[in-house]
């Protein structure tokens, strides 16, 4: 990704989010509360890996982004996020922000309804960015890792640079 991506959108608490708001190092995933089982390991790893990092990990801010707006309004993500992390940032962008914001950060998704008529699961980018303190992704790692091996890769793309 060249250049620096923002973030938009509203945070758990109701308010717009500024770029003020996330400071320095950022750990950000793209997701939705109804994931049966990806997020929730993901952002397990997330916080995970934070622990581990210690107080390189004390300098970062984990952020959680939903590409689920209609469901995962700010109170649903407040609850969510803090299941996961104190620090953790849940964020809603609006329907209009999420095209835009998704093409930014390389992020695809896609609502797919379920056979049973009533529900929908959204198909979507599972990956974890590290978004160093200008705004540049400087990491993207598989949500696969645990919290230990996505600590380790942090802190490799850390002193690459």
């Amino acid at each position: 990704m060249a250049g620096a991506v923002d973030l938009v959108g509203v945070r758990q608490d109701g308010r717009e989010i500024a770029s003020a708001d996330v400071p320095g190092w950022r750990l950000v995933y793209f997701g939705y509360t109804h994931c049966p089982d990806i997020c929730p390991i993901s952002l397990q790893s997330m916080a995970q890996a934070l622990d581990a990092l210690g107080s390189i990990g004390e300098r970062m801010t984990p952020v959680f982004v939903t590409v689920d707006p209609q469901r995962d309004t700010p109170d649903v993500l407040a609850e969510y996020v803090s299941s996961f992390h104190p620090r953790m940032i849940g964020l809603t962008p609006h329907p209009e922000q999420l095209p835009a914001l998704a093409k930014a950060w390389r992020v695809k998704y896609a609502r797919v309804e379920l056979k049973d008529g009533n529900s929908y699961a959204v198909d979507h980018t599972a990956a974890i960015f590290l978004v160093d303190p200008a705004g540049t992704v400087i990491g993207r790692y598989p949500h696969d890792l645990d919290g230990s091996g996505l600590a380790e890769r942090i802190r490799a793309s850390m002193l690459a640079r």
